[in-house]
């Protein structure tokens, strides 16, 4: 079996701990990313005890923070000759209240949607140094919520912010962008990277719990009622393992998987070549400083 290099992003908890899990598990080097040190430390060491691989390594970085995302980037290029395969996981709602970084940007924009990008783009020269580089991102159904183009002059949700709007735009923009990605890639000649995205449907992790402290009363009563079908987050953690990994999907691209591996047709109501450039012109603007 050849090892492969493996950075899962927020695999501190939640389905990319899973997927880190599954992948050590199955023997292969894991990059595990956090944004807090000692959490990350704690899951290492269960992951390295519960997989019997000691060959799992760390990095943190906030990916609010664009400046941290680079940094994490040049940390990977520094350290390891060539990646296989990089999980977009990391992700994060906020509540009723509008956040921006210390960078300016709206918070959950920044972690869902610019991150990945720039993630993406900086680390594509190790990607390229694999036979079979991949690029999983992790998309959301919630993406359904944000799939209207009104909010293209305001990306950001300066004038129009709302948690769930926010959100769902967040993982709408970042499937549109893969795929621009993706286009990219194939226009240049470049066929031993693939970029596919899943939808890990309704899983009980941090990202959820937490959040629903900040929502309404009536949306926490349904939470409670909806959490009988909600799933563990080890299935969809499985499936990212498997994505990053499998033969059975080698060469494919520009997919949209569900939480079985099923391949499913996402929802284009409002896409089109002039809405796609529009938010790939916008977000490029984001990440230009940091691709110098």
């Amino acid at each position: 079996m050849h090892i492969k290099n493996i950075l899962v992003t927020g695999a501190n908890s939640g389905i990319s701990y899973q997927t880190a899990l599954t992948l050590a598990k199955q023997g292969h080097h894991v990059i595990i990313h956090g944004r807090n040190e000692q959490k990350v430390n704690i899951a290492v060491n269960e992951i390295r005890e519960q997989s019997g691989n000691e060959n799992i390594d760390s990095v943190i970085a906030d990916l609010s923070l664009m400046t941290d995302v680079k940094q994490l980037a040049d940390h990977i290029k520094g350290k390891y000759g060539y990646l296989d395969t990089l999980v977009n996981n990391a992700g994060s709602q906020m509540g009723k209240e509008r956040l921006v970084t210390a960078e300016d940007h709206e918070k959950t924009m920044a972690i869902n949607t610019f991150a990945p990008l720039l993630l993406s783009k900086l680390l594509l020269p190790l990607l390229t140094q694999s036979p079979d580089g991949r690029i999983i991102t992790v998309s959301s159904a919630s993406y359904n919520q944000g799939t209207s183009d009104q909010y293209l002059d305001d990306i950001e949700l300066e004038h129009n912010y709302g948690f769930g709007r926010a959100y769902g735009l967040s993982k709408l923009y970042v499937l549109w962008l893969m795929w621009h990605l993706n286009n990219e890639l194939q226009e240049k000649g470049i066929k031993n990277v693939t970029i596919n995205c899943m939808e890990p449907g309704s899983a009980l992790t941090k990202l959820g719990s937490e959040q629903a402290k900040n929502r309404p009363l009536w949306m926490k009563i349904l939470i409670v009622l909806w959490l009988p079908m909600i799933r563990n987050p080890k299935t969809p953690g499985q499936t990212n393992a498997w994505l990053a990994t499998s033969n059975e999907v080698r060469g494919l691209t520009g997919m949209f998987f569900d939480s079985k591996g099923r391949i499913q047709k996402e929802n284009r109501k409002y896409y089109s070549l002039e809405n796609d450039q529009r938010l790939w012109d916008y977000c490029m603007k984001v990440c230009a400083p940091f691709l110098k």
